[in-house]
């Protein structure tokens, strides 16, 4: 044999990200057994939603593409990688709290940081601290008051930074186990 063996994919691990395509085309086509009526009408919303958001996928896969291409991996590692300890979720922290948008535009940003360098403890700490969001604070102190509002987002933010110093132990430790 000439070369490293490259294992070949199986064609079961190639259709595996379709499995919920198939499976929700299979509850479709049991739908429309029982009342085509009402299938039709859930496919004419489900695709009146995707429109809606497709837009939104269609930009952030661009700017991930961007964020790919022209962010230095060796930077984020360094600043947000697993060395970076403390200030890296600090930062993680606060970034969570200001991005904004759905789980379909947050999680493959978040895997787009991991694949460039990010720490499963950075990774882990913004997406804990995405449950505040800062400028909804106001809106939030209004119908449950200052002192809810604040101890919230306190404790979110100290949660944050522990469950990612714990995540990033354990997905260090199970990398490791796996080697």
């Amino acid at each position: 044999m000439v070369g490293p063996s490259a294992e070949k994919p199986s064609f079961s691990k190639a259709l595996a990200p379709y499995r919920v395509v198939a499976l929700v085309g299979a509850v479709y086509a049991v739908a429309a057994l029982i009342s085509p009526e009402r299938a039709g009408h859930a496919a004419l919303v489900a695709a009146k939603s995707f429109l809606g958001v497709a837009p939104i996928i269609v930009a952030v896969f661009a700017a991930l593409g961007l964020v790919q291409v022209f962010v230095d991996k060796q930077a984020l590692a360094r600043h947000l990688g697993d060395r970076a300890g403390l200030p890296a979720l600090l930062t993680a922290a606060a970034a969570g709290t200001i991005l904004v948008g759905p789980v379909f535009v947050i999680f493959p940003l978040m895997k787009t940081l991991r694949d460039h360098g990010t720490s499963w403890a950075v990774i882990t700490t913004t997406l804990t601290a995405w449950a505040v969001k800062l400028p909804m604070l106001p809106l939030e102190a209004g119908f449950l008051g200052w002192k809810f509002a604040v101890a919230r987002t306190v404790l979110t933010l100290m949660t944050a930074v522990a469950m990612g110093a714990i995540m990033g132990r354990l997905m260090r430790d199970s990398e490791q186990t796996k080697r």
